[in-house]
């Protein structure tokens, strides 16, 4: 479901935790915030990968 080869072991803790939570969510907005939050923590991930990479290019030439 997630590709989790770019988060950080902490993160990789956080969206299992939220994950969890996500089953015991009484309402659909409660599952929306735990999935909102599951996004953004992989869209940090995702760009904080592309700014190493940016960065790796730039030193290396």
């Amino acid at each position: 479901m997630i590709d989790q080869t770019l988060l950080t072991d902490q993160e990789r803790k956080l969206i299992n935790k939220l994950e969890t939570e996500m089953f015991y969510a009484l309402t659909i907005n409660q599952i929306r915030f735990y999935k909102n939050e599951i996004q953004t923590i992989m869209n940090h991930a995702k760009r904080r990968n592309l700014l190493v990479n940016e960065h790796k290019s730039i030193l290396n030439v």
